[in-house]
Formats: C-alpha cells, structure tokens, sequence
C-alpha cells in the first residue's frame, strides 16, 4: 500500500484482494466517512457561496434604489447622496421617518 494525495493511503486492486473480509470492512467504513467528510465540507461551501451571493445581490439592489431617490428623499431618511455606499456597507436602518 501507498500513500497518495494528502497522505491518505492509497489501495491498489491486488492490496484490496489480499485483504480479508473483516479489513475490507474496515477500509470501506473508512472511506464511506472520507466521502462522508468531502460531501459536508463541498455542501458547506456551497451554502456559504450562496449566502455570500444573496447578500451581494440585496446590497446592489438597495444601492440602486437609494441611487433612484432624489437629494429630499435621501434628506428625509438622513442620507446625503456621498454617503449612499457607506451607509449601506454599515447597515444603517435607512427607512424614512415619516
């Protein structure tokens, strides 16, 4: 047996037929959790790709929809025009007071 990519060790054909049943067991539990562990971890990312896209969306979205108010609109929610994107970025509650 040889050690692959990131130590983990490598079986070749000829390895697993010369193992008995009880190590077969064990390797296949072995790697069934290795395939356990890589599935978590690329589900992981994707959630927190996602979640990193959503957010991106909803702050151009408001960027834009404060960008569309005119210069009394902003004064009313106490925004200048400048400060759009910082407000934004700090998650200023930017409702109007009305």
């Amino acid at each position: 047996m040889s050690y692959g990519h990131y130590g983990h060790p490598f079986m070749s054909p000829g390895d697993w037929q010369a193992l008995t049943p009880a190590q077969k067991g064990t390797w296949m539990r072995r790697f069934v959790r290795r395939a356990h562990r890589a599935r978590t971890r690329a589900i992981g990312r994707v959630l927190l790709g996602w979640a990193r896209f959503v957010r991106r969306r909803r702050l151009m979205r408001d960027l834009a929809t404060l960008s569309a108010m005119d210069d009394m609109m902003l004064k009313d929610i106490g925004v200048n025009r400048c400060e759009i994107r910082a407000a934004i970025q700090s998650g200023t509650d930017l409702k109007p007071s009305r």
